[in-house]
């Protein structure tokens, strides 16, 4: 339910997540533009990355209660949160960072500065883009969902386990995208898929009380 604010509010603002590949020069008006709805739908976004870390630890203590233990519990634990930490990282580039550049870069005409402006913006959305995209959403998640669905499948839960496999496999598989371009062809189809994933899990959960 949380996702649903970036999807509305930034998808609205500023045409998110496709205004991510944005070059500079466009990216900073738009944002400047936007400021408020940058700010909404990315406290938004940051607060689905926090709620995962009880998410993981609450799974972990529901594998724990049913039997499944050990090294997989702790190591599925311990990837869902440094993947919930990276992805913070990640965000708040857009609540502090991103705006200070925008509105820099819309209060001066001077070419030079814009260009400095705009240089300093690639270089910070690429490298936090990394670490929140790349390691955070895909690769650390990933290996969380790989893990959490062997748990499953222990637990007797074989069909969510399947699809927590299937799935963290696509994102690991989607973090490989600068060593094989075709891969990132996964970014389009994941995301959904994740949702569908996270609703069939609340719903074993309920039913199963």
């Amino acid at each position: 339910m949380l996702f649903l604010v970036p999807i509305t509010v930034l998808g609205q603002a500023i045409g998110w997540p496709a205004s991510l590949r944005l070059p500079a020069a466009e990216a900073l008006p738009l944002i400047a533009r936007n400021a408020m709805a940058l700010q909404v739908g990315y406290w938004g976004y940051l607060l689905t990355a926090v709620a995962m870390v009880p998410f993981v630890i609450a799974l972990r203590r529901h594998a724990l209660a049913h039997g499944v233990g050990g090294l997989l519990v702790d190591a599925m634990a311990a990837f869902g949160i440094a993947a919930a930490v990276l992805k913070t990282l990640g965000i708040v580039r857009w609540l502090i960072a991103m705006p200070a550049l925008a509105s820099l870069h819309a209060g001066t005409t001077d070419p030079a500065l814009r260009l400095i402006l705009e240089v300093n913006y690639t270089a910070l959305n690429g490298y936090a883009g990394s670490v929140g995209e790349l390691l955070g959403v895909q690769l650390f998640s990933g290996f969380w969902l790989v893990l959490l669905g062997v748990s499953l499948s222990r637990m007797g839960w074989r069909l969510n386990g399947l699809a927590s496999l299937a799935l963290g496999i696509g994102f690991v598989l989607n973090s490989l995208r600068t060593l094989a371009p075709e891969l990132g062809l996964l970014s389009a189809a994941l995301p959904p898929l994740g949702l569908a994933w996270l609703l069939m899990l609340a719903g074993t959960i309920w039913r199963k009380g």
